[in-house]
């Protein structure tokens, strides 16, 4: 039997490549719709999500004033920890006991007498597990 040898002309070659990277684009295209669509998916469902504590923190004069109103795991907070960027607070100062029924008001008082400037806050909690998380994180400007 004999083979017939074949020259392969350099047009089916050309179409072999440009389907080759056209298969390889539209590969890419549906990669990037589903990772798109996932990513969006994830996003909106965290937005979405119940907080852990809801609070909101405000200055009065030289007191700091959080006011907690709820959250999935504010029966379960223990502890209010304060932080002010650039300001070093005792314990005795900073560490406030949570609520008894989880939603109320926790002032901090004297904790920015001398303080000005614009600063972050950070506000942390201490959970009845025993871990700390990071509850709200605000900039406020003092005078």
């Amino acid at each position: 039997m004999a083979y017939i040898y074949k020259k392969r002309d350099p047009k089916k070659k050309r179409q072999t490549v440009i389907m080759f990277f056209v298969l390889i684009l539209a590969a890419v295209i549906i990669v990037s719709v589903a990772a798109g669509f996932f990513g969006s998916e994830y996003v909106v469902h965290k937005a979405l999500e119940d907080p852990d504590v809801v609070l909101h923190v405000a200055v009065s004069g030289g007191d700091v004033t959080i006011a907690i109103y709820g959250g999935e795991k504010v029966e379960e907070l223990r502890m209010v920890c304060l932080e002010i960027e650039g300001v070093s607070l005792s314990s005795e100062y900073s560490m406030h006991p949570a609520p008894l029924n989880g939603a109320g008001m926790v002032v901090f008082s004297g904790v920015c007498n001398e303080v000005t400037g614009t600063r972050l806050v950070g506000v942390r909690g201490v959970f009845a597990d025993g871990s700390t998380k990071l509850l709200k994180r605000v900039t406020i400007k003092f005078t």
